[in-house]
């Protein structure tokens, strides 16, 4: 179980030592590093990481500690991050158990607590209050839990202490607690003021009060009274119990109240007290309270009333309020706090246990069975599952591109240069994060997610995982690599950025890691339409953000991206079905599953280098402006690339079931037949396909844009490399061509670079023109070795 936030209100230690006692496993979040904001950001990271680590239920108790540093002019954002942190448990598996301390925060917290609270009450598994009234009071604003418990407040332990009204003494009355406005110590003063001097009676106020202006005016009214013995600060804990015995009643003059743990603190010394008649506080024992009505004008006679009772009025009371307090303990509060825990957990056990609804593959007619007539001759083809799967994921690609497109342009069009050259900096490193951040576990669900025992438990540590490094990975470079850049430190000063970015990062990476998992269950479909959604909500985000500059642009982004992201999880878990053995631990699954994908997991990395980082170098050496140019030259022509990249992925799947030598002369054909013309159009119109963006970019990147788009004629044949190497299982030399392209076109950009953009254009199609000829004596060293190989042993 994991508790949020850690405070010192003796409730948590007291409570959770009960619950280890009875075989809980109680860790805090929120405590990695010394800095709060960094913690509060690192949340998703760690909630992912302690979900691995075998964390099933997370305890919140109060929600002071989402403040981030700023004051109102964060607090929408903090209302964001709380519910972005709330709307990542239920995918990792983790259920949420509120305890309403209080119905809403005594000070502010969000820009709208109320609608954090209905956020709050709506992620709920389990919503636990000291009393019914809470959940009376949620029910009024909004937040009606879907299930909840009445656990009461437990004791505080207390020394043994001389029964209150000893003679001698004035009649001592005692406020203690820390001082709010809700707490009404202002209208006590009042009260207090109004008592005749006779007979002897003392008003002692002691507690921290961090509201600067309050604390300025109870030290006025306590100026007035030379009876009122004001100590405003935290009172050690070793005075507490002296505190007590010298005082004869407790009076607590709440205007609102949830639960107070101060008349139970109270009643625990042994102390009378005086309270108003508020719903909360009807629970409290009658033999040890006074109750009274109408604020200062009740007080006041409660007050004297309470100064004429005798010593054996005062010792019955006393012994009432430790009757009471011995009553109900935090073993039996533990006990029904554990209950509550099982309830949340056998209930997510019979949702996620119900049947998945299972992809059953469509029936492929035997060859000669196809009917006649073109229509016939369609259906059956596109009943065959590969050529189904392909033709989705061509159009899932094709629709990605148009959406990126359509987004930049408008982009272009409607944010500063420089939001845009820093976006697409953002989106580079993202791509390159997220793809590091996968451990190859998509490759691993693709082979082996179908077969898996349990696809489900896979499938989800694959996420946490994945999710958990992304984080991880996008915060260390942020921190680290940012100040290098111009403009970094700015962008470092800013925690509301650095969060939208690492959560960017998780979601990507997490996101690429359910498409693998649909393709494997043969989700393209679903795959296509959670994209859709994704890159409509992108796009229709973006002119509403228009006045948040940069920041709005990467909420955008990341917003249609999440939403592609959760609507995919979605659709995988419908698909995976229960799991037909015993289920496996999730450190168990990462070491039977992970090695199987380390080769192609590098040479995915090293193949992602070159189109993530060439942008950066650009930001590095040219600044944002320059970026944002070549980066939508670079998006244009990187449009030319989806014709061999996914002739590529049909050559690959192709290989598998026929010749080889058969297919790579069509897709040869195929490739170049659509890509040349598709180049020449870019060329001859690169002036005014750019003008789409402004006339900045047409004017500063047209001849960009041309280079590149030749350079896709020379990528081409790398991409058919790369094909031929992996389809014959040679992936060492498919790693090492990975791995020379990048480093020759990072290392050829960066050369050129300083003679501008073109330059830098330039030196991106020398390297794939390089690389290409490295990948054609591979090719030639690779299998004439192999066939040496054939013939040795054919002789033998």
């Amino acid at each position: 179980m994991l508790v949020f936030p850690r405070d010192s209100n003796p409730y948590q230690d007291l409570l959770h030592g009960e619950l280890r006692r009875a075989g809980v496993h109680v860790r805090h979040l929120g405590e990695l590093t010394p800095s709060h904001t960094l913690n509060l950001l690192l949340l998703p990271v760690e909630l992912a990481a302690r979900r691995l680590g075998g964390a099933r239920v997370v305890h919140l108790h109060w929600v002071w500690k989402f403040a981030l540093p700023g004051g109102a002019r964060t607090r929408r954002l903090a209302q964001w991050w709380f519910a972005a942190v709330l709307g990542v448990l239920r995918p990792l598996g983790l259920r949420l158990v509120w305890t309403a301390h209080n119905v809403l925060p005594h000070r502010q917290v969000f820009a709208d607590d109320a609608a954090a609270r209905r956020t709050l009450v709506r992620h709920c598994d389990l919503v636990i209050a000291h009393h019914s009234t809470t959940l009376d009071r949620l029910a009024a604003l909004g937040a009606v839990p879907s299930r909840a418990a009445v656990i009461p407040h437990g004791p505080f332990p207390a020394p043994p202490l001389p029964p209150p009204g000893r003679p001698g003494r004035p009649r001592t009355f005692l406020f203690f607690g820390r001082i709010e406005p809700y707490k009404g110590v202002e209208d006590l003063l009042a009260a207090f003021a109004a008592l005749p001097r006779e007979p002897d009676v003392r008003l002692v106020v002691a507690g921290a009060c961090p509201d600067q202006e309050l604390a300025a005016r109870l030290e006025a009214s306590a100026a007035a009274d030379d009876r009122v013995d004001l100590r405003l600060g935290r009172v050690p804990d070793k005075d507490i119990a002296g505190l007590y015995a010298e005082s004869d009643v407790v009076v607590l003059p709440f205007r609102e109240i949830t639960t107070s743990g101060s008349a139970l603190l109270a009643l625990a010394h042994g102390r009378p007290l005086i309270v108003p008649e508020l719903p909360a506080l009807t629970g409290l024992p009658g033999a040890a309270v006074t109750c009274y009505r109408g604020g200062v004008t009740g007080l006041t006679p409660a007050l004297r009333a309470a100064a004429g009772w005798d010593a054996a009025t005062l010792a019955r009371m006393s012994q009432a309020a430790l009757e009471h307090v011995n009553g109900t303990g935090w073993p039996e509060i533990a006990h029904a706090t554990r209950n509550g825990y099982a309830t949340v957990l056998r209930h997510r056990t019979r949702q996620d246990t119900h049947p998945g609804l299972a992809t059953e593959p469509h029936p492929t007619p035997p060859e000669g069975a196809i009917a006649g007539g073109a229509g016939a001759r369609l259906r059956s083809l596109l009943r065959n599952v590969l050529v189904r799967g392909t033709l989705l994921l061509l159009v899932n690609t094709v629709l990605l591109a148009a959406g990126g497109f359509v987004f930049f342009t408008l982009a272009a069009r409607n944010y500063p240069v420089e939001a845009v050259g820093w976006l697409t900096a953002v989106t580079s490193s993202v791509n390159l994060l997220s793809t590091v951040a996968a451990l190859g576990l998509p490759t691993t669900l693709l082979r082996h997610l179908v077969k898996a025992d349990d696809p489900r438990r896979l499938a989800a540590v694959a996420v946490i995982a994945v999710g958990a490094l992304g984080g991880a990975l996008a915060l260390l470079s942020l921190l680290i690599l940012a100040p290098l850049l111009p403009g970094g430190p700015e962008l470092i000063g800013r925690p509301e950025t650095i969060a939208l970015i690492t959560v960017l990062v998780m979601v990507t990476a997490v996101g690429g890691t359910l498409d693998a998992g649909l393709i494997a269950v043969r989700g393209t479909g679903a795959l296509l339409a959670k994209n859709a959604a994704g890159t409509v909500l992108k796009v229709g985000a973006l002119l509403p953000l228009v006045p948040l500059g940069f920041t709005g642009l990467v909420i955008a982004y990341g917003g249609g991206t999440l939403l592609a992201c959760l609507l995919g999880g979605v659709s995988l878990w419908r698909r995976l079905p229960r799991p037909s053995a015993a289920r496996a631990r999730p450190a168990e699954l990462l070491r039977r599953y992970l090695p199987f994908s380390a080769a192609g997991y590098l040479a995915t990395a090293l193949g992602m280098l070159p189109s993530t980082v060439v942008p950066l170098e650009v930001l590095a050496f040219q600044g944002p402006q320059a970026a944002a140019y070549f980066a939508i030259a670079f998006q244009v022509a990187a449009f030319l690339n989806f014709i061999p990249s996914t002739s590529a992925q049909v050559l690959f799947a192709e290989a598998q079931r026929i010749s080889l030598r058969r297919y790579l002369r069509k897709a040869v054909v195929g490739i170049y037949g659509l890509l040349v013309p598709a180049v020449a159009v870019i060329v001859a119109g690169a002036p005014y396909i750019l003008r789409v963006f402004g006339e900045g970019y047409s004017a500063q990147a047209a001849q960009t844009l041309r280079v590149l788009a030749l350079a896709a004629l020379v990528g081409a044949g790398n991409y058919l490399v790369d094909t031929i190497l992996i389809s014959r299982d040679r992936t060492g030399a498919y790693v090492l061509m990975n791995g020379a392209n990048a480093a020759l076109v990072l290392g050829l950009v960066a050369a050129l670079l300083p003679y501008g953009l073109t330059a830098a254009a330039l030196g991106w199609t020398l390297a794939q023109g390089v690389s290409l000829l490295l990948g054609a004596g591979v090719l030639v060293v690779s299998f004439a070795g192999r066939r040496r190989a054939a013939v040795s042993v054919a002789d033998r």
